[in-house]
């Protein structure tokens, strides 16, 4: 094994699934013992004392190469599931892929029913929240024309926990193909652009703003705004059951939560809701007397 001494080795890789999987073909080949092994990438950097740390040069054919063991060796519903947590914002991501893995190797496809092992349930942890986060996110993207006549675009933004623009922008280039188009991520400033090619690069923010705010075409988005407000009933108006169905963190960005009136209804759906437990015990006989939840609405002033 490479590395002498008992120190700590740690790869530091870029945070995407090509420099990822480089990180595990490079770790896989050094066969650097689990406990003395630690992988991550880039953005968390935080240096410690007797650990050698080993920058990772993202290599698409060792990408290549990893992605192909995994469904040929495995199953492609492991590849899909460790695909999609490398696109998830948690920290251990790139450890949990690692040791999933090495499982993966040994016991092949049976490994994907192996819910007893640490490994297997973590990487399904973080596939299934990326996987929950992209569904709700396809239904509540909500595209602008941008430009001028003659040069438009369809453009999106959206603030994700997880890294979803491939995942997204897969999705809407089947559905909008002929379409030029853009989705951009604000919390990573990046951007997913469609057009004659697909590629995703790094946006600056402020570009975005100005053209978000300066040559935004909302005539359509005031028409959805009165379609959406038109076919409420408010006798049947649930604000609880309208955030668990479409939370406050989505909604930055859709349009019939934003401008006018539908403002003021968000407003009214994104009051403050407190839930008071009452919780009371009653000592000595062991029984323990649960108090209803009450549900408070507040609404802004």
């Amino acid at each position: 094994p490479e590395g002498g001494g008992d120190g700590m080795i740690t790869y530091l890789c870029e945070d995407t699934p090509e420099g990822i999987f480089t990180a595990v073909y490079d770790a896989w080949a050094a066969k650097i013992p689990d406990d003395r092994l630690h992988l991550m990438t880039e953005q968390e950097m935080n240096f410690s004392l007797f650990t050698e740390y080993r920058q990772v040069e993202t290599d698409q054919e060792k990408a290549v190469k990893v992605a192909r063991s995994i469904r040929q060796k495995i199953a492609n519903e492991a590849y899909i599931q460790v695909y999609y947590a490398s696109l998830s914002n948690e920290e251990d991501k790139v450890d949990a892929i690692y040791h999933f893995l090495k499982q993966g190797f040994r016991y092949g496809a049976r490994v994907l029913d192996m819910h007893g092992l640490v490994q297997v349930c973590r990487v399904y942890e973080l596939y299934r929240s990326v996987s929950n986060e992209n569904q709700k996110y396809r239904g509540f993207v909500r595209f602008a024309e941008i430009g001028r006549q003659g040069r438009k675009i369809l453009l999106a933004r959206i603030r994700p926990k997880n890294q979803l623009l491939p995942l997204l922008g897969q999705h809407f280039a089947d559905r909008f193909g002929q379409e030029n188009f853009a989705i951009i991520d604000d919390e990573r400033a990046m951007g997913y652009f469609h057009g004659e090619t697909a590629f995703l690069s790094k946006v600056d923010m402020a570009q975005i703003d100005r053209l978000w705010q300066g040559q935004r075409d909302t005539s359509y988005e005031e028409l959805f705004q009165t379609f959406f407000r038109s076919i409420a009933i408010k006798e049947r108006e649930n604000y609880v059951c309208q955030r668990t169905m479409c939370p406050i963190r989505y909604r930055d960005y859709m349009v019939e939560f934003s401008g006018g009136k539908a403002d003021e209804e968000t407003q009214m759906a994104g009051g403050r809701l407190q839930i008071v437990e009452n919780r009371t015990e009653s000592m000595g006989t062991g029984t323990k007397q649960m108090g209803s939840h009450k549900i408070q609405r507040e609404h802004k002033a």
